[in-house]
């Protein structure tokens, strides 16, 4: 389902509030706040408090765009109230809008960190997933949380590069009791998988749309011989290593159609590995005698690489990950621990054990986190060692390329993983130590360390990932050329060069596409679509260019933004349109003055104000405060021709943000300066 966000401006008099809704419950406390463009609007003043009449104010911002993200001030189960004015071009304030109120929820987490190295550590958010007590959380890098899952028993899996997540909701009592999905951070459910089978562990979006997943498969097996043979045979099997008489639980990796959720590829370990291959000396076999099955594979982690084709899969119990043709369905190499089949070719004398999560790196290189429940064996460590592993591998070869031992304390018999970071460092989570995350540069110092404080059996961190933020559909845009007439928010077009024009802003940290298309009733523009590509935090001006069949009737047109990777964030905006009134075209006259600059800015306490009239003419110039009121006027007579300066001081005057207004006739013009003590 998508929500449409629609703009109808409503008055002139001030920006409306649109987002977090009035009344609106939130899941996080980095906000993002939206509001409506006003005409002949520079800046918008947003006041966030913690009671209605706003004496207790958290915040005060300014901001030129159409939305922010608080990110500071905000605390969890706390009620606040906002509000938002325009600062018009003239220098003046509108009136304040309508108040409106949210509440954030109760956090999930008892999380905290430790900042070894501030400037060593890679930017952004770190969000991770706990089983047994099923739910996911965001921490900061002071390891404050900024956003949880709410009431949805949800455990993180993954993220993408669009700023979705996959994971898994608990339900209770059912046979299929984790199923597995796609969501976004405002608790949008993107996809679903269909419930038919026990998903566990991993699901991912292919490039073509389609999702990827683990289900549990099962087959009879021989229960083979060894110190265990005594305890099944006391049970009245066999055991002895020939007879199909025990239920062994294996994995297979599905693809889901987008659309109908129907199976169109699958992956079955019983048809690609040999049964001949099995955990010797994990206690694997001693945890079938109670729970009545085998499970052989324990598969817990799958990636695709579009370049090659070709999907990676991580075996736990075989301590082996797996490179498979997708096209074929062929095994094109096993990397790990040999077995009696003798398939595995690759990486023997690397010793990882029970791994868990994989990451292709840029350099083609595997990253995993070496649980190393079996490090005494296959490492000769004096005790379990687990471990982050970078694995080097050519067709005839796989070795150590870097490495990153776990002290004692933090070894990690289960879950966890290891993330390759932008800045090259690592960020490898266990369950040791409550659970935890280190992140850890190319040198093997810890810059940082995020502290999750759960306990077995209450509490384990599945996996945790550094992402750049909680709001990936960040997104503005701004009608220039708005004006007021008589009451409607107005752009005034020429007849004879008929151009509508905007500025998107991408407000993320998130790379953005965008489908932009524009309509109107008079059939002044055609139907056009528009793509564009935001960088994070940048910006692009648009213009959509028509031509006016009739100039003497109003125009309204709608322009639809639609964010390619998150439709459901759709804004649709409703502009009042005219040609440019004659008698408007033929009193147009070039500005008398210009303000060239005040320098320094920010600050303290003294700036030059410069600015230039081209003829000689009564000159007005005043300064503002923040709250639109008039504090000191510097100008207030004829003026020559000229370039003028004039040094302020602003001794008396408190820190803040402040506005210069220069007025000639009927023309004025606003600049902002920072006053910093």
């Amino acid at each position: 389902m998508k929500l449409y966000l629609v703009f109808i401006f409503s008055s002139f008099l001030c920006a409306n509030p649109i987002f977090p809704g009035n009344g609106a419950i939130l899941n996080y406390i980095h906000v993002l706040f939206e509001w409506e463009q006003t005409p002949n609007t520079n800046y918008y003043n947003i006041q966030i408090a913690e009671d209605v009449s706003f004496t207790n104010i958290v915040h005060t911002t300014i901001d030129s765009t159409l939305c922010f993200i608080e990110k500071n001030h905000l605390e969890w189960d706390k009620e606040y109230y906002w509000r938002i004015n325009s600062f018009y071009h003239t220098g003046l304030t509108s009136n304040w809008s309508e108040v409106y109120s949210f509440r954030t929820s109760e956090q999930l987490s008892n999380s905290s960190s430790l900042i070894i190295d501030h400037q060593g550590m890679e930017n952004g958010v770190t969000i991770f997933g706990a089983f047994f007590n099923y739910f996911s959380a965001v921490i900061d890098s002071l390891g404050k949380e900024i956003w949880n899952s709410g009431s949805d028993n949800f455990v993180y899996y993954s993220s993408n590069e669009i700023g979705n997540i996959f994971g898994c909701s608990l339900i209770q009592n059912a046979e299929n009791n984790l199923p597995g999905k796609e969501i976004s951070f405002d608790g949008i459910q993107i996809w679903n998988e269909p419930n038919d089978d026990f998903l566990h562990h991993d699901i991912i979006r292919l490039p073509n749309g389609n999702y990827l997943g683990l289900i549990e498969t099962s087959s009879l097996g021989p229960i083979p011989i060894g110190e265990w043979t005594a305890l099944f045979q006391n049970l009245g099997f066999q055991a002895d290593g020939i007879t199909l008489e025990f239920p062994w639980v294996g994995d297979r990796i599905v693809e889901w159609d987008k659309n109908t959720k129907e199976i169109v590829w699958s992956w079955d370990t019983f048809e690609h590995f040999n049964m001949s291959d099995f955990d010797e000396i994990g206690g694997t076999w001693n945890e079938a005698y109670f729970n009545l099955h085998y499970d052989w594979t324990h598969a817990n982690a799958i990636i695709f690489d579009e370049q090659e084709n070709v999907i990676y899969l991580s075996s736990r119990h075989l301590s082996r990950i797996t490179k498979i043709d997708y096209s074929t369905g062929e095994i094109i190499w096993n990397l790990g621990h040999q077995m009696n089949s003798g398939d595995v070719t690759l990486g023997h004398n690397i010793g990882f054990s029970f791994q868990h999560s994989l990451q292709l790196l840029e350099n083609g290189n595997l990253l995993t986190f070496d649980n190393g429940n079996l490090s005494q064996e296959f490492r000769g460590t004096d005790v379990p060692i687990s471990r982050a592993i970078e694995i080097k591998i050519t067709n005839e070869s796989a070795s150590v390329e870097w490495f990153y031992d776990l002290p004692q304390d933090l070894f990690g018999f289960a879950s966890g993983n290891a993330q390759k970071l932008n800045n090259e460092n690592v960020l490898i989570t266990t369950v040791g130590g409550g659970g935890r995350s280190l992140e850890v540069n190319t040198y093997g110092e810890i810059v940082w360390e995020g502290l999750y404080n759960l306990s077995l059996p209450d509490g384990a961190v599945y996996r945790a990932h550094r992402i750049p933020g909680i709001h990936p559909y960040a997104f503005s845009i701004k009608i220039k050329d708005l004006v007021e007439n008589n009451g409607n928010p107005t752009v005034y077009l020429s007849i004879n060069d008929p151009q509508i024009k905007f500025t998107l802003f991408n407000e993320s940290n998130y790379p953005m596409g965008f489908n932009l298309d524009i309509t109107d009733s008079a059939g002044w523009f055609s139907d056009e679509i528009l793509d564009v590509f935001l960088e994070p935090n940048s910006k692009q001006d648009i213009t959509f260019s028509g031509n006016i069949i009739n100039s003497t009737e109003m125009n309204t047109i709608e322009l639809h933004i639609q964010p390619i990777d998150h439709p459901h964030k759709e804004k649709i905006i409703s502009i009042l349109v005219s040609t440019t009134p004659l008698s408007l075209e033929q009193n147009i006259s070039p500005n008398n003055f210009e303000v060239l600059k005040a320098y320094p800015n920010p600050f303290n306490p003294n700036t030059l104000i410069q600015f230039e009239t081209n003829v000689k003419q009564k000159t007005l110039l005043e300064i503002y405060d923040l709250n639109g009121y008039l504090i000191e006027t510097i100008i207030n007579k004829v003026q020559p021709a000229g370039i003028h300066k004039i040094n302020w001081i602003a001794g008396d005057y408190s820190s803040g943000i402040y506005f210069i207004k220069l007025t000639t006739g009927s023309l004025s013009e606003s600049k902002k300066i920072m006053l910093i003590k």
